[in-house]
């Protein structure tokens, strides 16, 4: 492959379970409800083993957690969780610098440039790409980065069932249609009337 491309794996939220942070399952909540995180370290080792060529960008620093004097950063958890699923730790860079989305995507727009990369996939949950594009289109930069085709939106949901429907479909379809899922989706969809009409604190 001659041009450089990466996956830009949006950092959401984390649980801490026997000593351990880790990135969170659908039936686990963060300040904002559930969202199913673990998925987007799942379909980016996938997306890792089709093209070994691809460079993997952990994002996320403290946000919620930042009153957590024990808490890592996101960016780091994914970076762990990548490696113990096979994936080689000099391929993943950190981004620790953001704290929400809105943040994530400013950094990201900053590494498109110092890397001149050609093509980016930022990855995500189903749920939370409708809110991405959203906040990309608010930004004149970005979205012209977008509409020449070096941003592309990835679902990891959608990743994970065509590499392989009989272990995920059921799963996802099932956690899609659970109460707190819903709650998510439904403030997923308010975030995105909000940055729509003006009122969304972009910062």
């Amino acid at each position: 492959m001659g041009n450089k491309q990466a996956i830009f794996i949006l950092g959401g939220g984390l649980v801490k379970k026997n000593g351990q942070w880790r990135t969170t399952n659908f039936d686990e909540r963060d300040n904002f409800g559930a969202s199913g995180d673990r998925l987007r370290v799942d379909a980016a080792y996938v997306l890792y083993k089709k093209s070994r060529d691809l460079m993997l960008i952990a994002s996320g620093g403290k946000g919620q957690y930042g009153d957590m004097p024990d808490a890592p950063t996101i960016a780091e958890v994914i970076k762990r969780e990548l490696m113990e699923l096979g994936v080689p730790g000099k391929i993943i860079l950190k981004e620790e610098a953001s704290g929400n989305t809105w943040q994530q995507l400013r950094q990201l727009k900053k590494i498109v440039k110092k890397d001149s990369l050609d093509k980016v996939y930022i990855l995500s949950n189903r749920s939370h790409l409708p809110r991405v594009q959203a906040m990309i289109e608010v930004d004149k930069e970005l979205d012209g980065i977008f509409k020449k085709e070096t941003l592309e939106l990835i679902s990891a949901e959608e990743v994970l069932i065509e590499h392989d429907a009989n272990k995920w479909q059921a799963y996802i379809d099932n956690a899609y249609q659970s109460e707190t899922m819903k709650k998510r989706i439904a403030l997923e969809e308010q975030g995105i009337k909000q940055i729509k009409d003006g009122t969304y604190k972009l910062k």
